[in-house]
């Protein structure tokens, strides 16, 4: 079992720490948490932990846009593993609270992004408060009955709160994809269980950026990797943040980088890219 220190998004009940809690009872190691995605890469970086835990996506709300920018500004990490874990949204109140006494409701934005419907259809005239954490969010409804939290199941058992409704984002597929970073140069020791997978569960992340910024740049860009029948699972877009137009590109491709098509489509994108870089190849774990 692994000795590894594992920052994560916190406090205690945010699906975050339902995440890494999974992994680690599977792979071992111990956890710390995190104020903010911001803090996970900084204990990174200053070797506080050894690894981070970033939410990456959401199937319902898309990319998480701060943690795709961290990655870009930090060249220093590299990503080991992918978690998927599945998203169930609860609504959270003090006990005895009726549905009728609430006035405000909190929680994480994506959280209420995807309970967005029903909060709509049957809290019309609720006020919506955004918090840091869904944690943060069941502290709030904790302190008042006029309050209410969106959040998982493991908040009502922390806090002591009531579940009022289940399965906000309706009938939806909800899962969001969290990766392990950790610095390129850090010792995981022999033990961390990173790497293991089938070769075919492998995924490829890269980042790049086309030399010229003019029309079909980007199809040139993925035509490398059709020609080697490369799959890609993911493209995403992110202002360059040195002028106004230009954008670097997050692509996800199936297969790992040490493959010999892979590693050929790879250095032909590198040779038409003004910027290139290997976030790391990696495999997948599925939390049930």
């Amino acid at each position: 079992m692994s000795n590894l220190e594992y920052g994560y998004l916190g406090p205690p009940g945010t699906f975050s720490e339902q995440a890494i809690s999974n992994y680690c009872a599977r792979y071992g190691g111990s956890t710390t948490a995190c104020g903010s995605i911001r803090d996970i890469v900084e204990a990174v970086t200053a070797d506080r932990v050894d690894l981070g835990l970033l939410p990456l996506e959401n199937s319902l709300e898309g990319s998480v846009n701060l943690s795709l920018d961290l990655l870009y500004q930090h060249p220093e990490l590299k990503l080991y593993r992918e978690i998927v874990l599945p998203i169930e949204q609860y609504l959270l109140a003090r006990p005895g609270v009726k549905k009728e006494e609430i006035k405000e409701i909190y929680s994480h934005p994506q959280a209420i992004a995807q309970s967005g419907d029903y909060l709509a259809n049957e809290f019309k005239d609720a006020k919506i408060i955004y918090t840091d954490s869904t944690a943060a969010a069941a502290k709030k409804a904790l302190a008042d009955r006029k309050r209410a939290a969106v959040g998982s199941i493991r908040l009502a058992e922390i806090y002591e709160l009531e579940i009022m409704a289940e399965n906000l984002q309706g009938d939806l597929p909800n899962a969001t994809r969290f990766v392990l970073a950790a610095k390129k140069d850090k010792d995981l020791g022999p033990n961390n269980h990173l790497g293991e997978a089938a070769a075919s569960d492998f995924k490829t992340s890269i980042i790049c950026a086309p030399k010229v910024n003019e029309a079909g740049v980007l199809h040139r860009i993925l035509g490398k990797f059709a020609e080697e029948n490369i799959d890609l699972t993911r493209i995403e877009s992110r202002p360059s943040r040195q002028r106004l137009g230009e954008y670097i590109f997050y692509i996800d491709l199936k297969g790992c980088s040490s493959d010999q098509h892979l590693s050929s489509a790879l250095e032909e994108v590198k040779k038409i890219s003004s910027y290139f870089r290997l976030l790391g190849s990696y495999p997948k774990t599925v939390i049930e």
